[in-house]
């Protein structure tokens, strides 16, 4: 079939996936036909679920050994070099592009009820948005050259911003959305600067070239390629120390940070390493540097996640964690395994996400963990849905999918580097406990409900929010049959670790959900964490010295004056630390709130002052304003010539004139 000049066959039906969402757009975005609500609603399900169709036949071609490989678009030569638009279906292709179009399904169909009431010009520029973001990101999937890819990547970047500052009129949303922009800005640079060195490299720009040309660069331009592209992945999958836009990205819609958040902008960076990993595994110590940031993110961030007071930025700091332990996986040299538990996470981070969401959406306290409570009497529905989800993330063993895939990467890191194991087994306690601490909230009894009934309203329990929270619910128990498919899809297979770090690995988030029942049940460390909580909403300034708490060895010295007890030591040794810990992270008295975000920050600031110091009177911008001052006043005196009388007019045309006269004369005198 010809069309435009252009002959396309069966592949160029790739086109036709995130055209359809990109239709989407177009349709909403411009409203040429004036739509109604329903039929909003009905187009936003058209181009959500319309990419689903097409990329279920592709993938399922792909999956049984079929792939159609490279599908070129429009080809230019330019001198020696070759300009290539292209698309591809390869394994990795189909199983990420699959992934997101299943979330994004999901996703719009919740949004189809969740945005009820919202105002039909919102509503149109909500699914617009989110179509335009869904088609970046199967743009950025499916390309098969770096100048399509790039465009995915942008698109993406700029959809976030709109997308987390869609309430306009809220300062927090535009100020996150702002920082969000800018931040990933910054690893667009890194990847551009790699794409365009690769392209010197290879004198084309599609990724079958690029990919074995930046292998076979020099010693001394390959690990620049390489750390290039590290960094863009960390900074657009918000590792540390480039994460602190993501837990502010909260302010967006529920649904906003489902897709996002889940399998599309937050683990693009992840999948750029999948699809460039030959080239960071040909340096061994940028693969070094990223397996050790992958290790000290997973455990970082599920740390923070432990003491949040927010819902959504718990399911922030463990999307920061689990992206952590994708970047720990490829830096040790197992992309295949990290592809596994991108799939996984993708199925139950959504799931959290919606169905928190779901339990909160007309709760007075706002997305505060405490308006979880009372979610398993008054939305059992929702509040099963968010306990599968809570349960893989915490990896409990066996029949859970989000076991399956983390054995799968903890093998691949103890057969390379054991210290990174232990840190990736800790990481794996503290999100446990983070898990099953959100759970039980959610199951305590809301003490503002009168028999059983809540005080805010859930009537809009729907099939278009319950049929995906299903969905997603049963995919987050069973999702671990796909890692072992999903390794040999790829040319891998799942590691075989010894039978004791198994048993290790099994047990950490039994720890966990310990852990998590110890700080709900357990009065010493409940009592200390709500005091924690209570001194996080103060404000953050340092107390006065009189307020200022006994310190520790005062504490001891008045232990053995009073009698050393055993409960005394016990908050001693054991809570007084903790309470000191939270204090710490939550930024009271001395302490930073996220203190691996803010440093740096506070360091480049200081960095900054001390470059513009010798600048700050800034003579060159001093100099233009007074001189724009004196072009000012001479105006004002040039104005008062304008008098408006005839004879002042009439002497000046004289004088004009004569001026003229005596200028011509004097060029033609010899």
């Amino acid at each position: 079939m010809e069309v435009f000049g252009l002959v396309l066959t069966y592949n160029h039906l790739l086109l036709t996936i995130p055209s359809i969402a990109l239709a989407g757009f177009v349709m909403l975005g411009l409203d040429p036909f004036r739509l109604r609500d329903f039929e909003v609603r009905a187009l936003a399900l058209i181009g959500g679920v319309g990419p689903l169709i097409p990329m279920l036949v592709f993938a399922n071609a792909c999956f049984h050994g079929q792939c159609t490989g490279m599908v070129p678009i429009f080809t230019l030569k330019v001198g020696e070099s070759t300009v290539a638009l292209a698309l591809q279906m390869d394994p990795l292709a189909a199983l990420v592009g699959l992934t997101v179009c299943v979330i994004g399904a999901a996703v719009i169909l919740f949004s189809v009820a969740y945005m009820q009431g919202t105002a039909l010009p919102d509503l149109r520029r909500f699914f617009a948005l989110m179509h335009l973001f869904l088609a970046g990101m199967l743009t950025m999937v499916l390309a098969g050259d770096s100048i399509v890819l790039f465009l995915g990547w942008e698109l993406m970047g700029l959809c976030s911003y709109l997308l987390i500052a869609y309430n306009t009129t809220s300062a927090e949303a535009i100020r996150a959305g702002r920082k969000a922009f800018i931040m990933t800005r910054v690893a667009d640079a890194f990847l551009l600067a790699a794409l365009l060195l690769l392209f010197l490299e290879a004198n084309s720009v599609r990724l079958d070239h690029l990919i074995p040309a930046g292998v076979a660069a020099q010693d001394g331009m390959r690990p620049i390629i390489a750390a290039l592209l590290l960094g863009g992945a960390i900074g657009k999958s918000a590792q540390v120390p480039m994460h602190t836009w993501l837990p502010s990205a909260m302010a967006g819609p529920t649904p906003v940070s489902a897709l996002l958040h889940s399998a599309t902008m937050v683990a693009a960076g992840a999948v750029l390493l999948m699809r460039f990993s030959p080239i960071i595994q040909a340096e061994p110590v940028v693969m070094a540097i990223g397996a050790g940031l992958g290790a000290l993110t997973a455990i970082f961030g599920a740390a923070a996640a432990l003491f949040q007071q927010d819902i959504k930025r718990l399911l922030a700091y463990s999307s920061i964690s689990q992206i952590g332990y994708m970047m720990l996986a490829i830096g040790v040299g197992a992309p295949e395994a990290a592809a596994a538990h991108f799939v996984v996470h993708a199925i139950f981070k959504s799931l959290l996400f919606l169905s928190a969401g779901h339990i909160t959406h007309h709760s007075p306290r706002g997305t505060d963990i405490m308006a979880m409570r009372g979610a398993s009497q008054r939305n059992p529905l929702a509040f099963l849905a968010f306990s599968a989800g809570a349960a893989s993330l915490a990896g409990l063993p066996v029949i859970t999918g989000g076991w399956w895939s983390k054995e799968a990467m903890l093998g691949a890191v103890w057969g390379v580097e054991p210290a990174l194991w232990t840190v990736a087994v800790l990481a794996a306690v503290l999100t446990a406990a983070y898990a099953t601490r959100a759970v039980l909230i959610a199951a305590m009894p809301d003490p503002g409900s009168h028999d059983g009934h809540a005080d805010h309203d859930d009537s809009h329990d729907t099939g278009y929010t319950l049929v995906p929270l299903a969905f997603l619910g049963f995919g987050a128990l069973l999702a671990g049959g796909l890692v072992e498919p999903i390794m040999h899809l790829l040319g891998a297979h799942v590691p075989h670790a010894p039978l004791f770090t198994i048993l290790v690995a099994s047990i950490a988030p039994l720890v966990g959900v310990a852990i998590a029942f110890a700080l709900a049940y357990v009065p010493a460390l409940a009592n200390g964490l709500q005091r924690a909580r209570d001194i996080a909403r103060r404000t953050r300034r340092r107390p006065r010295r009189q307020d200022k708490p006994a310190g520790f060895w005062v504490r001891i010295a008045l232990a053995f004056s009073r009698g050393l007890r055993i409960d005394t030591l016990y908050q001693i040794v054991f809570v007084w630390p903790f309470v000191k810990l939270v204090r710490w992270l939550n930024g009271y008295g001395r302490g930073v709130a996220d203190p691996a975000g803010n440093l740096p920050a506070m360091a480049a600031l200081r960095l900054q002052r001390a470059i513009t110091a010798p600048f700050a009177p800034d003579w060159i911008d001093r100099t233009w304003t007074a001189f724009g001052g004196r072009i000012l006043a001479l105006w004002a005196a040039l104005r008062r010539l304008q008098t408006g009388r005839a004879r002042d007019h009439g002497l000046y045309m004289a004088a004009g004139t004569a001026g003229l006269l005596l200028l011509a004369w004097g060029l033609t005198w010899h």
